[in-house]
Formats: C-alpha cells, structure tokens, sequence
C-alpha cells in the first residue's frame, strides 16, 4: 500500500509504520483509480467504497450497519439563516451512535486481516463506544485508556461491549498527558503486536480510512455538490478525512469539484482555529477548558495535517463558545427534530456564526456534519430539559 506525507509530501511506496519514516509526519493512503465504478452496490456500509479502502478480504469484513447514514434537509434553520439549501448529515445513525463506527469497522476489520490478536487506543467517549462494540464482534480483547472525567453514558456504553477500560487523571485536558499516554499505547502495541486504535489519521491511517466514506455517501446522495462543509474538530481526524473523500473523488475525475471544509471548534480548546487565524502551521498550545466531550483535545493528533489542508486553500478553521454549541444543539432538537450530543451540534454553531458575520456565501447547498446522537451525554440532555415541567392528570379531568 502506497502513501503520501501530509506534511513533507514524500512519497512512501510500502507502508512500514503508522508515521512518514522521514518527518514523522501523518501518512495519508494513496490509490490508483478503479477500473470500472468506484461504487459495488453488492457491498452493504463503507463496503459499498471497498475499491478506494484498504484492502480487506471480503471473511474479514465487519458489517454491523454502519454508513450510509441520512442525509437530512433542514426546514427552518436554512430559511432562518437565508440559505437557499441545508443539510445535515446525521451520523447519529450508526451502530454505537457516531461516526466512529466508520472508524472502528474499518479498523477492527484491518487487525482481523493482519492476524493480530487484540486492539489498544484511547478514548473520550465515542471511539471507545464503537471500537468496544466492532471488537466484541471480532471477538477480540479492547485496552482503552480514556478521560478521568467523561460522560457517564459512554462510559457506560464502553463497558457494556466489555472495553476493559483505565482512566487518567488530567487526560484530555493536560498536552503532556496525553503524549505520555500515546507514547505507552504505541510501546505496548509494539511489544504485544496488537493494533492500535486511536482514532486519527497520525496513529492508524489505515482505520481512518473509515472516515472518508461520509464524503463518498455525500457525493452519492446530492445532486450538486456541496459549496461547504462544516465539521466538528478536536483531533481532526473527522475533518481531514471527509477533506480526503472529496479530494479523491475529484482527483479521479468523479467529481467536478470539492467543497471548502471548515473546522469548527470550541473556545475553549481551539488550537487548530487560533493557528489556522495566525497563518501557523502547527495548533497553537495550550490547556483545554473546553467542556463539550469530543471536543476536548489539546493536542490535535491530525491537526498539523489539517492545517496543511486549509493552507493549500481546501478549507478553513473557526471556533464558537460552549454556550453557542449548547444552543445549536437546543435548536436542532426543537425545530429540526435532529436530537445530537453537543459535540455533534459544533458545526451548526459554527455555520450559525459564519452567517451572522456574513462569512458564508447564501447559494449552493451547506452541509453540516452531525457527529453523535444525542443520548451520548446524559448530564446535556438534563440540562436542556430542566426549565420544563411535565404535570401529572387525573384521567377525568384530561385538559386537551
């Protein structure tokens, strides 16, 4: 399997190790285009894209229903924006909840086709969630360190798949802890062979592959392509591969564009948006205080990366406060009938900020990626409910 680096653009003809052998830097897969059509309408899932994945053999391929999630018009936000056309691709159709089932079916299947025996990663919530579930299918052991503080939901989705799973203090919040804690899982993966499964492009390009089939699905259920994307971002991993999906598809002549891609993140741990605003290369340092899970990722794995697209001129970067998430996630539940996690609602913040300030152009079809179901963070649901007062009736004196 061919690659290319991200970052110093060398070419790597066989695919040793998860890293460029000469920078270190992220490895992006490279392929030649299919003959014949880059769709197999006899696959189910991202396997209906097998010929621009990673080559698995058909025995090893998880299938839980996983991809071609909704593609939802929106039916008040675009006219309260002035958009001609909104949509919302909903990942909170999948399996576990996420778009990192994409992730985990790839990646789960690629350790299944490479003989390896377990899976070893890290997690805030999600990922843990969706590769718990594709290795209990597998039937393989999952090692996950996660965040100390985490929602209790999909704490609780990790050990209902059997993850076995260790937190650590000041993970998620502190940069040096988490290197440390990347540092270990890489060592252990070595000395075990097992495969690890952090979720970004920098630690398995191969799993992430995953990813990109959202930009594949778009291209297959739009009419027209989309003029932007809007895409949560903590690690980035979830921007730079939907980025990949178009840019392929146009490279191989599928497409007669791609869309500009924007990463949304929140204040409170924006480092790709404060480097992306400063012209620099590498995200800006500095302590997450962020309190949307998913977004809470001070040291972005595949940020560099994703910089290095926004500076080739594909996209952009933006951040929005917490309180602006909390609110597009309100919105979407009651006047779109799209019930995410807050997480999943950064893109929309981020669209309804663009257009305030008159950044995001009102004529081609938007489309805002919506990363989780909303049932991932019970403390989020309560509080949005909280102002409401459900009375109780007698049944003879029923008011409607």
């Amino acid at each position: 399997m061919k690659a290319v680096c991200s970052e110093c653009h060398t070419g790597v003809e066989q695919v040793l190790s998860y890293s460029c052998p000469l920078c270190g830097g992220v490895l992006l897969l490279d392929y030649e285009k299919p003959q014949g059509s880059w769709m197999d309408p006899t696959e189910n899932g991202i396997w209906k894209y097998h010929q621009l994945l990673p080559e698995v053999h058909k025995e090893n391929r998880l299938y839980a229903g996983e991809g071609m999630t909704p593609l939802i018009k929106s039916v008040a936000l675009a006219k309260r924006l002035g958009l001609k056309e909104l949509y919302f691709k909903y990942e909170g159709g999948n399996p576990t909840g996420s778009y990192k089932d994409r992730i985990a079916a790839m990646g789960i299947s690629w350790t299944l086709a490479n003989g390896r025996q377990a899976c070893i990663g890290t997690s805030s919530g999600n990922a843990g969630a969706a590769v718990a579930a594709y290795a209990a299918k597998a039937g393989i052991p999952y090692h996950l360190y996660a965040l100390e503080h985490m929602a209790e939901a999909k704490l609780e989705q990790m050990l209902a798949y059997n993850a076995q799973v260790r937190k650590v203090a000041g993970f998620g919040v502190s940069p040096e802890v988490g290197e440390r804690v990347f540092s270990h899982i890489f060592a252990a993966a070595q000395r075990k062979d097992w495969e690890v499964m952090i979720t970004a492009y920098r630690y398995n390009p191969f799993a992430m592959e995953g990813v990109k089939t959202i930009a594949f699905e778009l291209a297959d259920q739009m009419a027209a392509m989309p003029s932007h994307v809007y895409a949560p971002a903590g690690g980035a991993g979830l921007y730079l591969g939907i980025w990949k999906g178009f840019n392929e598809l146009f490279r191989f002549g599928y497409t007669s564009g791609k869309p500009q891609m924007v990463a949304v993140q929140s204040s409170g741990c924006s480092n790709i948006a404060r480097a992306y605003a400063n012209g620099q290369s590498v995200p800006a340092p500095g302590e997450s205080t962020s309190l949307i899970s998913g977004l809470q990722v001070p040291n972005p794995p595949d940020g560099k990366a994703a910089l290095s697209v926004m500076a080739a001129g594909d996209g952009s970067a933006m951040s929005v406060e917490d309180e602006g998430i909390w609110e597009a996630q309100r919105m979407l539940a009651a006047e779109e009938g799209i019930f995410c996690e807050p997480a999943g609602a950064a893109s929309v913040a981020g669209l309804i900020q663009a257009c305030a300030r008159a950044e995001q152009p009102h004529g081609n079809p938007v489309v805002c990626i919506i990363s989780g179901v909303g049932f991932k963070d019970g403390a989020r649901l309560s509080a949005m409910v909280s102002n409401k007062v459900v009375p109780t009736l007698q049944a003879e004196s029923l008011d409607i």
